[in-house]
């Protein structure tokens, strides 16, 4: 009986260390107000990346800038093309995107939901992302990519704002993870660094939503 309470003592112990080990993110990258971590992933063997940015805006305004698909090529690390397929309500668009990769690699592409949702009592934004199974938009020139993640924000006062941006995604096709991993940081670094600046633009300013109440 002794033994058998010391076996179960040390796999809970061990199931304890390795969900310890999933939640951990590692600092990689940082400067201009923007922190980047990642951390390793077992659904996946490409890394998982995080951004967190204080940011001076509103969280109308970053909503505008997601609703404007077309502006993503300007503010997206790497998107060389960006439409919108469906938005059948408030909370929820579909669209395509095209994101360029290394010689001699294709370019990836990918259908991605964005499911928004607003937490009124702690100010707070969710846009759930998942890249989508889907046919549309299926070509040769291109691989398709999957995964999943979110963006988070909330507000901190009338005028700033905390913004989350959390992803794990397989760009498919033969790059190897360790290849991928190398430039992990670079994605949401300057994805978080261009939503930041495009928030700024008058073409943003003044816009409201009802799902968020305002």
């Amino acid at each position: 009986m002794i033994n058998l309470h010391k076996y179960c003592i040390f796999f809970f112990l061990l199931f304890l260390s390795q969900l310890r080990g999933q939640e951990q993110w590692d600092l990689v990258k940082e400067g201009e107000g923007i922190k980047v971590f990642t951390r390793t992933n077992e659904v996946m063997s490409f890394k998982e990346f995080k951004a967190s940015a204080i940011v001076n805006g509103k969280v109308n305004e970053f909503v505008s800038v997601l609703y404007d698909v077309k502006g993503l090529v300007t503010w997206g690390h790497n998107i060389s093309e960006a439409r919108l397929l469906e938005r059948p309500n408030d909370t929820i668009q579909i669209y395509y995107a095209v994101a360029k990769a290394p010689w001699p690699y294709k370019n990836r592409d990918g259908i991605y939901k964005n499911t928004f949702s607003w937490d009124a009592m702690n100010r707070t934004l969710t846009v759930k992302i998942s890249l989508l199974e889907d046919s549309r938009e299926l070509s040769d020139k291109f691989v398709r990519m999957d995964g999943y993640g979110y963006w988070k924000v909330k507000e901190i006062s009338a005028n700033e704002i905390q913004i989350d941006f959390q992803m794990q995604v397989d760009p498919g096709g033969s790059i190897k993870a360790w290849m991928a991993n190398m430039f992990v940081s670079d994605s949401p670094f300057y994805t978080m660094k261009g939503i930041r600046d495009a928030m700024s633009l008058k073409q943003y300013q003044g816009k409201s939503y009802q799902f968020l109440g305002k």
